[in-house]
Formats: structure tokens, sequence, C-alpha cells
């Protein structure tokens, strides 16, 4: 089950323009959501997210609860930041670090420009291998943080935030995902969540693409391995349905409701509690 939880903290982090939006004012926000799966509740997770004039910043730290506590101390934390253009988004740098036990492992990402990217493990068990995956198919790449701000930044700014397609790299694969945007709907309020009333449905659905990237002391395998539990539907796709809304006050648009399937259950993931500030 440990393996579960890069997963499940993937699809907590995952929910992923238009020409010359109004100027918004900066935002931020800290936010606490429950992971649910197959009914249980097994992840908690803080986030927070601040938009400003010309950069972002957005940060997610998930640890293991309840039953799944028992068996494992799982913890993951994620930092992205970058600059933003309008409703656009260009990450500069992104770091994930996973820790299980007494295993502690760390993954950055460096934007250089171009599609290059500079990606570091540590810690590596093998000498640092050159970029593999051609420039050309990462230059407009984000990662997986990045890719939810590219959305929330274009709500932000009042362009239009669920449309087309989107390169998402995690140092390891690169995915295509598709937006479709669900318009606006009436979410009822659940009782494990704090949100119910009005919000922008997205759906994103992931293809992998590449799956060897050659990067630190990744092994190499040509097969794309499971980012999130593919659909009955399309046995290719990894499908993610987001609901989008500002909890209130001066707060901006959060994911306030994420579901997705996974090989251990159906995962619904509920925004507990929100505050402004992001730190």
């Amino acid at each position: 089950m440990p393996r579960a939880f890069p997963t499940l903290a993937a699809a907590a982090s995952l929910a992923l323009t238009a020409t010359a939006p109004a100027l918004a004012a900066d935002a931020q926000a800290r936010m606490t959501y429950d992971v649910y799966v197959g009914g249980l509740r097994m992840l908690e997770v803080e986030s927070g997210l601040a938009l400003g004039a010309d950069r972002y910043d957005v940060d997610l730290s998930a640890h293991v609860v309840g039953i799944a506590a028992a068996f494992s101390d799982w913890r993951s934390n994620v930092r992205s930041s970058g600059a933003v253009d309008g409703p656009r988004v260009q990450p500069a740098r992104n770091v994930v670090q996973r820790i299980n036990g007494d295993s502690d492992k760390t993954t950055t990402i460096t934007f250089l420009g171009g599609g290059k990217m500079d990606v570091e493990i540590v810690p590596s068990t093998k000498p640092k291998r050159e970029q593999a995956i051609p420039p050309q198919q990462l230059v407009h790449a984000l990662d997986p943080m990045s890719g939810v701000v590219s959305i929330l930044q274009a709500m932000h700014v009042g362009a239009a935030a669920c449309t087309g397609q989107v390169p998402v790299f995690d140092g390891r694969r690169l995915y295509r995902a598709d937006l479709a945007d669900g318009g606006t709907v009436m979410l009822d309020k659940a009782e494990q969540g704090m949100y119910g009333g009005q919000a922008q449905r997205c759906t994103i659905s992931l293809t992998p693409m590449v799956g060897d990237f050659n990067f630190g002391d990744e092994r190499r395998n040509a097969k794309p391995t499971e980012y999130l539990q593919r659909t009955s539907r399309a046995p290719d796709q990894r499908v993610i349905t987001t609901w989008l809304a500002s909890p209130g006050g001066n707060l901006p648009a959060v994911p306030v409701r994420i579901e997705s399937e996974s090989p251990w259950g159906r995962v619904i993931v509920h925004l507990r509690a929100v505050a402004a500030g992001a730190s």
C-alpha cells in the first residue's frame, strides 16, 4: 500500500489562454484537504498558493493518516515556483521530496528554457545522465503542480481556464493533459467537506507519451508506468475531475473537490479548511 501514496498525492495535486485579460490583485490562500480512498480517510494535505503580478509560488505537504498510518509513515513535500504573464505560467523550479521510513528521495526539476530541463535526484545511485527526451517535446511542459496553477491563474484573471492540451512532465515521464470544461455546476456540500455552491467543473485526461527519460538513477523502461488508474472507458487514459471555486471572501478559486479512480478504490479529495495567506 505505501506505493499507492505518491499516486494519491498526485491525484490531490493534479486538478490542470485568452487575450489581454484585466489585471488581477495578488491572491494568497492556505488550504487543508482530506483524501479518501475507497471511503477511508488516508491522507491529509496542506497546500499554500500565492498568485502575484508576475510570479507564483505553490507548495503541498501530504502525510498518511488513519489506518494507513499504522503501516507507513510516508510523507511528501512539493514546491513549485515560476513566472506568470496574464493567464500563462512559466515554471522555473519544481522540488518533490518523498519520505518513507529511512528512505528520503528528492527530485528537483529546473526549467532552463527552450524545452531544456535539469533533473537532479538525491540520493542517486548512478551518475547523472544528459537529457535524453528531445527538448522540442518539452518546450511548453509544466510540472504537475504548475499545471494546477495554470488553471487557477487563468480563472484568477478571467481567462478560459480549462481548455486545450497541456504537456505535463514529472521528472521521469511526459504526459498529455487534455482539459475539458464542464461548465458551472451546483456542487452539493459533502459531509466531509466545507464547500457547497457554484463551481467550475474541469476534467483532466492524462495520456502517457514518453516513459524512458534516462534521468538520474531512474530505471530505463520504454513502457510508461502507472500514474493514475486507467479508466474502463479508455485503456490509456487517467482521468481526474475537479471542481474549482472561491471558498469565500477575497480568496482565489481553488480546487474544492477532486475525484479520480485508483487501483485501491475511488479517490475523493475534500477541501476541509481554507484561510487567506499562503504561509
